[in-house]
C-alpha cells in the first residue's frame, strides 16, 4: 500500500465516505474532515471497525486558517484528497444568483486550494517514500469541467478551473517530489445527484467510483477520468452549440448548497 497516512475532506457522505472506507484497513491512518458531525462520526466508526486508525474533524474548507491548521495537524501525509464540494443550477430562473455562484466557487475552488496548498508545502519537506514521491495531493474535479453546461454553469466553471490548475501545476509540483492528481468522475449516486431532474448516463455507485480512483492513484496517474467514454463525449459536446442542451431540465437551485 503506497499510501498509509491519508487525509480526506468531504468525508461525511457520498464519494468522500466511499474513499475513506475503501482505504480503511489495519495499518492505515485516516484524517477525515466534513461539515456534518453526525455523519462524519458514523464514517469514522465504520472505518475503525475495518481496522484503520481514524481522526475526525468537523471542518468547513472555506475557512482557510482552520483548514491549514487541520492539514498541519495531520503530521506526515502520504495522500490528501480535496473532495469537499457543492453543486447547483439556475433552477426555474434564467441565471444563478450571486450568492449561489460565490458559494460554489468558495467551496469547490478556494476550498480545494485551502486544502492542497498547505499539504503540498508540507509534503515538499518530507523524505521521499518507497513509491518515489514525497506525497500526493488529489483534487476531485468532474467530467462537467470538460464541458460548459447550461444546466449548472457555476459548477462546470468551478471544476474547469480546477482541471486547468492541476494540469498546469502538476509538472512543477513533480520537481518537488509531490504528485498532483485531478479526478474527473461522471455521475455518482450520492445525495448531490439525487435531485437531478434528468437522466444521468454512466451513473455509478460511490463504491465503484472509489475503487477506480484508488487504482488510478496507486498507479500514480495525474488524471483519472471515469467513465472514460463519458469524458470523450464531454469533450465532443463542448464543440457543439449550447442550444443543443436547451431541452435538458435544469438542475434545481434549491438543492445546490447541500452536498
Amino acid at each position: 500500500m503506497p499510501y498509509q497516512n491519508i487525509a480526506i475532506t468531504g468525508a461525511s457522505s457520498g464519494l468522500g465516505r466511499a474513499l475513506a472506507l475503501n482505504y480503511a484497513k489495519p495499518g492505515i491512518s485516516l484524517h477525515l474532515a466534513g461539515r456534518d458531525a453526525t455523519r462524519l462520526s458514523e464514517v469514522a466508526t465504520t472505518a475503525r471497525a475495518l481496522g484503520a486508525s481514524v481522526m475526525e474533524t468537523v471542518l468547513d474548507v472555506t475557512d482557510a486558517a482552520a483548514t491549514q491548521a487541520w492539514v498541519q495537524g495531520c503530521g506526515r501525509l502520504d495522500l490528501i484528497i480535496a473532495n469537499a464540494g457543492i453543486s447547483g443550477g439556475p433552477g426555474h430562473s434564467n441565471s444563478e444568483s450571486a450568492v449561489q455562484i460565490n458559494a460554489i466557487f468558495n467551496t469547490n475552488v478556494i476550498g480545494a486550494f485551502n486544502t492542497v496548498l498547505p499539504a503540498m508545502a508540507l509534503m515538499a519537506e518530507q523524505p521521499i517514500a518507497t513509491n518515489g514521491w514525497r506525497g500526493r495531493a488529489v483534487i476531485i474535479g468532474s467530467i462537467a469541467g470538460l464541458i460548459a453546461l447550461p444546466t449548472s454553469p457555476a459548477y462546470s466553471a468551478s471544476k474547469a478551473a480546477l482541471d486547468f490548475w492541476v494540469t498546469a501545476t502538476a509538472p512543477n509540483a513533480a520537481k518537488d517530489g509531490v504528485g498532483l492528481t485531478l479526478v474527473r468522475p461522471g455521475f455518482i449516486r450520492t445525495p448531490m445527484t439525487a435531485h437531478n431532474p434528468y437522466k444521468m448516463p454512466g451513473l455509478m455507485d460511490a463504491d465503484d467510483a472509489a475503487r477506480i480512483i484508488l487504482a488510478g492513484l496507486a498507479a500514480g496517474k495525474t488524471h483519472i477520468t471515469s467513465p472514460g467514454w463519458f469524458g470523450l463525449f464531454a469533450r465532443f459536446g463542448q464543440m457543439l452549440p449550447k442550444t443543443v442542451f436547451s431541452r435538458v431540465p435544469r438542475k434545481p437551485a434549491e438543492h445546490s448548497l447541500g452536498g
